[in-house]
């Protein structure tokens, strides 16, 4: 086999790898927290969208929304229960680094449950690919101390901040990880969510448990999502790529009219297109019309698709 001889190429490799196979993610300013007591499953239970009632197997990883008491998302987290007892792991985004242990914070009041982390937590990698959790599993095998998680779309790797980086496959380069996310539908903190936004604008229904008990958010998250209709949702899109990406907060027009907004864009190697994420009014969406991003005389039509772009 003919190895790649241009970083063109070498991305495109990659990029293919993390859609079609299996390759590894360095993701070190993530966010890692360890939860650790005899309440640490019933203090998530009350603080995040996902029913944490019954445990996945241990080693797997649910997705959930920690949100604030009006259903503004503070962030998108794989929590993984049991791989020690009464321990759970919160993994989050970069954006949710700052603001996600005082958020949690907040509301431990009488529960017998330790929040530990960002800084000080062992080092993260992430497998995305069909692939990925047998990639994970001989990763965790050759490094002592080493725990693999699996999940969807992203699996993990947690290992000793010392581990030998010869025991590592070789991480993507990070703008192949950034076509791949924004492929995948994974929003981040601060870029594609905020507290500007409400949980059901995301549009993350996997991630929101609409049977469990109470938690914080939830009242806002069952009123909007029996009313059955959103001010805007959150879509993906592909564009033609013209050699640079649509910048954050372009506005988004259909029929002549404000319709939405540009949150993150990429190239996707190896092809002439660009993929996208943002938020659109659902009745512009429902139109069928033109979508259609601003940048002051130029005009870039966008495609919705479904996740994965």
């Amino acid at each position: 086999m003919t190895r790649p001889t241009t970083s063109v190429e070498r991305l495109a490799e990659e990029y293919r790898a993390l859609r079609d196979a299996a390759a590894v993610v360095d993701l070190a300013d993530w966010t890692v927290l360890a939860l650790t007591g005899p309440d640490a499953r019933e203090f998530l239970q009350g603080t995040a969208t996902q029913d944490f009632e019954s445990l996945p197997p241990p080693g797997t990883a649910s997705r959930t929304l920690l949100l604030t008491e009006k259903g503004r998302p503070v962030a998108l987290a794989w929590v993984a229960m049991g791989l020690q007892p009464g321990s759970a792991i919160l993994i989050a985004d970069p954006g949710a680094r700052s603001a996600l242990k005082g958020h949690l914070e907040r509301f431990r009041v009488m529960e017998d449950v330790e929040i530990q982390g960002p800084d000080g937590m062992p080092a993260l990698f992430g497998l995305a690919g069909p692939e990925r959790d047998p990639l994970a599993q001989a990763i965790a095998a050759k490094i002592q101390g080493a725990r693999a998680i699996r999940s969807d779309p992203l699996s993990f790797v947690l290992a000793p901040g010392d581990a030998s980086p010869s025991l590592l496959t070789p991480a993507v380069d990070p703008h192949a990880f950034e076509a791949w996310r924004i492929r995948a539908g994974i929003p981040y903190q601060g870029i594609d969510m905020d507290q500007d936004r409400i949980a059901t604008e995301l549009l993350l229904p996997e991630a929101i448990s609409m049977t469990k008990g109470c938690y914080v958010g939830q009242e806002v998250v069952a009123r909007t999502a029996n009313r059955g209709k959103l001010r805007r949702q959150r879509i993906g899109f592909r564009f033609p790529w013209s050699g640079e990406p649509i910048p954050r907060g372009t506005e988004v027009r259909s029929g002549g009219l404000e319709a939405g907004n540009v949150t993150s864009t990429a190239w996707e190697p190896g092809t002439r297109e660009g993929l996208g994420m943002g938020y659109a009014m659902p009745d512009a969406l429902a139109r069928g019309l033109d979508l259609l991003a601003i940048q002051g005389g130029k005009s870039t039509h966008l495609s919705p698709r479904s996740w994965p772009l």
